[in-house]
């Protein structure tokens, strides 16, 4: 990333104005009385706002610029600088070089940076670009990331992106990363301080590292789950801004915790099933965990007429619910288990499929005899199912699965209780066209 240009030129304008090579707007002398310093004058306005909107069109600032005041001349390189203050977002010095193609723009915070300890002529002094950091506030709700700033500083620019740090009222430190020039239609994209080392090109300097990592003792403090910390890591962000962070507890316990864009807590995942984020917990034995899930998970189906001694498991994404898939040494059929409630629901695979949940450990054909069983429970019939799927549609109350017959002499639709495991009745294809109608091969 290259540092923007206007640095060196202000660095130029100072020398130049020791030898007099440079001419600054000056009040008359006589009638007219000397101006304030710092003062902007009349005519400076009034010679920004009538030049200085077309040079910042060309300049690509995409904003509406609503004041503008001249502020220096070089009159050896012929070159003018205004500044622009827009209707939303940034202000802007503009640079009118005759010698480029085009004038160029630099947000204030660069103008504003101190020159060998002196400040800067180029200092942004219109009242729309007094208060840098409210600019910042249309960026911050575009990114979609909570964050309330209480300091600022610009890091600099590369030809299509801005860095500005961010350090947040809520703990936290990010990187705004804008369009170059910066505008909302650029979008805004937030980047976690935690990301970036401690002196790189770009780096945080607002916000202290160990302070931000605190954010995981809250998050888990409002998680409800008993953990002692003993140790603690920022993993990574993702592009809809949550964050993903490990923490690790005194009895060998351990979980990846993901914070919101909001900054409230999304989600804690046991390190056992945490392998989908940033390659799974490094801080805690992972394997363990698993070995001893598996235990649990064996004893739960158990007790819900399911007898699998667990070999692998895999948990659904389901807000408020415990949904795992199920995995067993001792037989061929797998399920799907719903842990969330008291007791727990266990779903052959036909069924599970019917519900909104898919096997994937196991062949889902090793169910169809607890399917030819359920069918006859309703019917006399010597049908022996040879394939299923899900209907198209279902009740508030049912869900239904489409069956045909391995002798080719018959099919049938099944109706389970939504949430449930019962067969609740049974219809013909030509009963359910309402429901999709039969696919099956056959049927």
């Amino acid at each position: 990333m290259s540092r923007n240009r206007l640095g060196v030129a202000a660095a130029i304008i100072l020398a130049m104005a020791a030898t007099s090579a440079v001419t600054v707007a000056a009040p008359k002398k006589g009638k007219e009385e000397a101006a304030a310093p710092g003062a902007i004058t009349d005519k400076d306005r009034e010679r920004g706002m009538a030049e200085a909107p077309a040079l910042a069109q060309s300049a690509g600032l995409t904003c509406k610029v609503v004041d503008a005041r001249f502020i220096i001349a070089d009159n050896k390189t012929k070159t003018n600088y205004y500044e622009v203050a827009c209707d939303q977002g940034l202000g802007y010095v503009v640079i009118s070089d005759p010698a480029k193609p085009a004038p160029t723009g630099a947000p204030c915070y660069e103008a504003n940076r101190p020159i060998e300890g002196k400040p800067s002529p180029l200092t942004c002094r219109l009242p729309g670009n007094l208060d840098l950091q409210a600019q910042l506030v249309p960026y911050v709700a575009k990114s979609g990331v909570t964050c309330t700033v209480t300091n600022s500083r610009y890091i600099g620019a590369s030809p299509t992106k801005t860095f500005i740090e961010l350090a947040c009222q809520e703990g936290t430190g990010e990187i705004m990363i804008l369009a170059n020039p910066a505008n909302l239609d650029g979008g805004a994209e937030m980047s976690n301080c935690l990301n970036y080392e401690p002196g790189g090109t770009v780096s945080c300097e607002l916000t202290d590292r160990a302070a931000q990592l605190k954010i995981i003792d809250t998050l888990m403090a409002s998680s409800g789950k008993t953990c002692d910390l003993k140790d603690k890591r920022y993993v990574l962000s993702t592009k809809t801004g949550s964050n993903w962070y490990e923490a690790a507890c005194q009895d060998g316990s351990g979980y990846m915790i993901e914070q919101a864009a909001n900054g409230s807590l999304a989600r804690t995942v046991p390190c056992a099933d945490a392998d989908f984020v940033g390659g799974g917990c490094t801080m805690t034995d992972a394997r363990a965990s698993k070995t001893e899930q598996n235990g649990l998970y064996s004893r739960l189906a158990g007790k819900a007429g399911f007898t699998c001694d667990v070999e692998r498991y895999g948990v659904f994404n389901v807000p408020d619910k415990e949904i795992v898939e199920l995995k067993c040494t001792d037989r061929p059929d797998g399920a799907i288990a719903d842990f969330s409630g008291a007791k727990a629901i266990v779903y052959n695979c036909p069924v599970a499929e019917a519900q909104g949940y898919r096997c994937s450990f196991s062949d889902k054909a090793q169910s169809y005899a607890q399917v030819t069983k359920d069918l006859k429970s309703l019917k006399d019939t010597t049908c022996v199912v040879r394939e299923t799927r899900p209907m198209d549609k279902a009740t508030d109350t049912t869900v239904y699965v489409e069956a045909n017959c391995s002798d080719g002499n018959g099919s049938y639709v099944l109706g389970y209780q939504r949430g449930g495991t019962k067969a609740t009745e049974v219809l013909a294809c030509a009963q359910a066209k309402s429901l999709g109608g039969c696919k099956l091969p056959g049927n």
